[in-house]
């Protein structure tokens, strides 16, 4: 990880990444850039020159942006960071580069206090030492996960039900006149999901795991009784 490239790094997680990089990695590094600003020229000779890309676009186009790159990426480190991983792993486009994975936890501009950010990583992607360098950069901890679709189930509860959950109970709060310390931060949650990207978290809505985890909490609501949860 000697000659790096950020593309997106005007985006919250690229800008996150590159402030981490220059405040943690050797002088000596060579360090790139490309966002919306710069001509496909731009873009192809800085992915010429290096040999480890994080890639911090818009989940939408990731994919896209991938396998219009392919021939350039072969040889390369690509640091992919969706909230959703099956559907690049499952791109039959894609097998021959050399994808890796990274999912950041939490809202770098939100979170400021550390023990409340995690990293996503796959087992057997990374080894301890780039690993630390991310857990660095980062300044998180880092949580091991086996694959996508482990990725994925998992985010289906953290992310979409979560965020789903949180919305529908926050309006809902709204219309009541008196609330209560819990409801309070309930709204504050869900007003903090609003101030996010909304393409992004309706892309997370598309999980194609939620619908049994939906099933799940239905059953659970019709099925409730408090005192199993004092167990």
């Amino acid at each position: 990880m000697n000659q790096i490239l950020i593309c997106g790094y005007k985006g919250e997680i690229g800008s996150f990444l590159l402030n981490g990089l220059l405040r943690v990695m050797p002088k000596a590094l060579n360090l790139w850039c490309v966002d919306v600003n710069e001509t496909e020229d731009e873009t192809v000779e800085r992915i010429r020159i290096s040999d480890t890309i994080f890639l911090c676009i818009p989940m939408g186009k990731t994919v896209d942006w991938l396998v219009s790159h392919k021939g350039l990426l072969r040889g390369k480190v690509v640091v992919e960071q969706c909230s959703l991983k099956e559907w690049v792993y499952n791109e039959e486009r894609l097998k021959e580069i050399d994808i890796r994975s990274m999912h950041v936890l939490f809202r770098p501009s939100q979170t400021p206090d550390k023990r409340d950010r995690k990293v996503a990583l796959f087992k057997g992607q990374f080894d301890e030492e780039m690993a630390k360098k991310i857990e660095e950069i980062t300044g998180s901890e880092i949580v091991w996960l086996e694959n996508a679709g482990d990725h994925d189930r998992e985010m289906a509860i953290t992310q979409a039900l979560t965020h789903r959950t949180l919305l529908l109970l926050g309006n809902a709060l709204k219309e009541c006149h008196g609330s209560t310390y819990i409801s309070k931060k309930v709204v504050e949650l869900s007003d903090r999901i609003k101030q996010g990207d909304l393409s992004l978290y309706k892309s997370i809505q598309e999980n194609r795991h939620l619908g049994e985890h939906l099933e799940k909490m239905t059953n659970g609501f019709k099925q409730f009784k408090i005192e199993d949860y004092w167990k």
